[in-house]
């Protein structure tokens, strides 16, 4: 089955611009710092390249927000999406796959999920049952979200990606899978001639040195852009927001966002 779909939104918002940002990591906070800084508009676009839950603390909101604004905020599918798809359709803690979630931070996310649930309103069973319909929920909408998008900015032909591609394989044949975890392999090869790939889940300082989390520009291959500026899992992380239109970048420190904690 194909990994990705077309262009979602494609044509119908063509005189605002279009936003791309990556791995939020349950800080609804920064998003609605962001959203604020660039004056997102609803003529304009954002794709959010994956990875909305585990490490913050609102992953739930992050994901309702989005469900509240699907006519112009997208949203792709990361690797700690597929986690939690994978361990929710078991639930079970001790099976693989719950191992793996509850190593990058799912258990956290599974007791913010009863929070926003309310799960101490009304009595057990309809909190179970409440419960038990939202898992479900949760588990398709996963399932329903695009692994890639192609878009054209400006003439500007893009890739928008969680982690990145198979190298060796056109688009049209990647996995999920490959989509959401490559990293090397992927940065380090040349991707896909005529089209720059725009992607997260490798925080920048791997990238470029350091703690350096600032865009990554492929200085090699020149079709390439890392975006992922470390937000959940360092404290001098950050949130890169880049303009398609014209590569321009907004960040938001994490070290700057108590203020903002306090106002949600």
């Amino acid at each position: 089955m194909p990994a990705g779909k077309n262009g979602a939104g494609r044509g119908r918002f063509m005189t605002g611009k279009v936003y791309a940002l990556s791995d939020l990591h349950g800080h609804y906070e920064a998003l609605l710092a962001m959203l604020k800084k660039i004056r997102f508009s609803d003529s304009d676009r954002l794709y959010i390249l994956g990875d909305c839950n585990d490490r913050g603390e609102k992953a739930m909101e992050i994901y309702h927000f989005i469900q509240q604004h699907q006519d112009n905020i997208f949203l792709l599918k990361g690797n700690h999406e597929l986690m939690m798809r994978d361990f929710l359709i078991k639930e079970d803690w001790e099976c693989p796959q719950g191992r793996i979630w509850q190593c990058n931070g799912g258990d956290k996310t599974m007791k913010q999920m009863d929070h926003f649930l309310k799960k101490d309103c009304g009595s057990k069973k309809d909190f179970q049952c409440r419960r038990k319909e939202f898992m479900h929920w949760l588990i398709e909408y996963v399932d329903s979200l695009p692994s890639y998008i192609e878009v054209n900015v400006g003439g500007q032909a893009l890739v928008l990606i969680h982690a990145g591609i198979d190298p060796e394989k056109p688009l049209h044949q990647q996995d999920e899978e490959i989509c959401a975890w490559i990293r090397e392999w992927f940065y380090m090869s040349p991707a896909i001639k005529g089209k720059t790939i725009v992607f997260g889940h490798t925080p920048l300082c791997h990238l470029n040195g350091g703690e350096n989390f600032d865009v990554w520009f492929d200085p090699y291959y020149h079709d390439k852009i890392g975006i992922d500026g470390g937000l959940g899992p360092f404290e001098n992380g950050q949130l890169n927001c880049l303009c398609l239109n014209d590569m321009s970048v907004t960040v938001i420190k994490k070290k700057d966002l108590a203020g903002e904690r306090e106002a949600v």
